[in-house]
């Protein structure tokens, strides 16, 4: 089977913040975050589609107060992905009354796909312990897609404001990062057609 490379667009898809009820406190552990599986193991689906990755849980070890430590195995065969984690989970305890054992291996086992996934991107913010957040280059990123946008739009606005040709050219020189944008460009020649080069033999 021909091995298929993870894309550019496919990590940073898998980087992407979770959705916003998928963080919260740990609930021992308060200076720690906590993911819902849930929406990791959505995250898989929605970047490699549902049905290509696999996990398999091996028991580790059980002591008597219901504590389960187990190694799961995450693999994506399409894609040549494998990693392995240990998690762990006691389900608060064989001394709780509502501990459930089977509860225990099921928290074991997310507790080791939250980890292996952090591995691939999902959720690193929050590992990183920046919060449920986009990565700073990322964000870098989109702040500067959204500055040149709104200069793009100001250029545009100022050269459909002007009334002569050589405000036409005064904007034109302006604005050189945008002299082979088509938007720009379609304004300018439309402003030249109304305001034509008084100089220009005829």
């Amino acid at each position: 089977m021909e091995i298929k490379p993870i894309t550019k667009e496919m990590y940073e898809h898998l980087k992407r913040p979770l959705d916003a009820k998928a963080v919260t406190k740990h609930p021992t552990k308060t200076y720690l975050s906590s993911i819902k599986a849930i929406y990791v193991t959505e995250r898989l689906n929605d970047v490699f589609g549902c049905g290509t990755w696999q996990i398999r849980t091996e028991k580790i070890s059980e002591n008597d107060k219901g504590m389960i430590v187990v190694k799961t195995t995450l693999t994506i065969p399409q894609y040549g992905v494998y990693y392995e984690s240990f998690g762990g989970n006691d389900n608060g305890g064989d001394g709780n009354k509502n501990f459930d054992l089977g509860d225990a291996y099921k928290g074991a086992t997310t507790d080791a796909i939250t980890k292996i996934c952090s591995y691939m991107g999902i959720g690193i913010e929050v590992f990183k312990g920046n919060g449920n957040v986009a990565p700073k280059e990322q964000t870098d990123t989109q702040q500067q897609a959204k500055e040149y946008n709104e200069m793009l739009a100001k250029a545009i606005k100022e050269m459909s404001a002007a009334t002569s040709y050589q405000m036409i050219c005064d904007v034109w020189k302006k604005y050189p990062t945008f002299t082979k944008i088509d938007d720009f460009v379609k304004k300018t020649v439309e402003m030249q057609t109304k305001y034509p080069n008084p100089n220009a033999k005829k």
